[in-house]
């Protein structure tokens, strides 16, 4: 293309005008097309992308990447520690019964000797549970 065809392409081009809307009716189709394609992908590679691009080194400085990366370790640990269910140990669990006030009541008792299934020996009068013949194991090299 010599340089006056392309003069006289851009002079030609000066004196059109675009249909009145249609700046908005292309920036409106594009962003559609930008949707479209964000719902057809699927919703763990966009945020993998977008955390990538967040933590890419042309948008954060090597000390704020070392920074946020720290922040979201410590994030981590202590969400899983304040998630961790807590136990407590019987004998724990004794001494806080035998540190209330209040005596049981014959009710309580027969209540906590039936969840902790038999002798409870912080409880007065305990009596284990007693194993059937059914429930004991066979012995070895007797057959039921």
């Amino acid at each position: 293309m010599t340089e006056e065809k392309l003069q006289a392409l851009l002079r030609q081009r000066a004196e059109t005008q675009a249909p009145e809307g249609y700046s908005q009716e292309l920036l409106r189709a594009l962003h559609r097309r930008q949707r479209e394609e964000l719902l057809r992908r699927p919703l763990w590679r966009i945020a993998v992308e977008r955390l990538g691009t967040l933590l890419s080194e042309h948008s954060l400085s090597a000390p704020a990447y070392t920074a946020s990366l720290a922040a979201v370790t410590c994030a981590g640990i202590v969400a899983i520690v304040a998630t961790k269910p807590r136990s407590v140990s019987p004998a724990a669990a004794a001494q806080t019964m035998a540190s209330t006030s209040t005596p049981l009541e014959a009710s309580q008792i027969r209540e906590i000797r039936t969840v902790s299934g038999g002798a409870n020996p912080e409880l007065p009068n305990a009596q284990p549970k007693r194993k059937t013949a059914s429930a004991l194991p066979p012995e070895p090299g007797t057959e039921r």
